[in-house]
């Protein structure tokens, strides 16, 4: 069975990217997966956008609240510390660049109902994000 919600953790592919980064936490991932999206001038595949989704959401429970995180990953705030310079930024270019046009994520949520909710999701991170700058 697979996840799949509006939150920033609710589906496979961001799960399995913070299970991985609770083994071997480190920003070099994280900045490495958002600039990777921030980047891309293509066709940007779901994917990618969820890991994306999941990386800026990271960044902002390091500015911000940890309670963004999953519960079981509350503790990855403080086993990453204050994120590198610049990462808040390329947080809030790569979710521009996941609600952009050419984003196989953004049309799957406007194919469903749950569109608003999930741009709600994203517009909440982004304003976490535009607080700490």
């Amino acid at each position: 069975m697979s996840a799949w919600a509006h939150g920033p953790f609710d589906n496979d592919d961001a799960l399995d990217f913070i299970e991985d980064l609770a083994e071997a936490p480190g920003w070099r991932t994280i900045t490495q997966a958002l600039d990777h999206v921030s980047k891309t001038a293509s066709y940007l595949e779901a994917p990618e956008g969820q890991i994306a989704v999941a990386a800026a959401a990271i960044v902002a429970a390091a500015v911000g609240e940890a309670t963004i995180l999953p519960d079981n990953h509350r503790e990855l705030k403080a086993a990453l510390g204050a994120p590198p310079e610049g990462s808040v930024a390329l947080a809030r270019s790569a979710l521009a660049r996941v609600v952009a046009p050419a984003s196989e994520l953004d049309e799957l949520w406007q194919e469903g109902d749950g569109h608003d909710a999930w741009l709600t999701q994203i517009a909440a991170l982004q304003s976490t994000l535009s607080k700490a700058q």
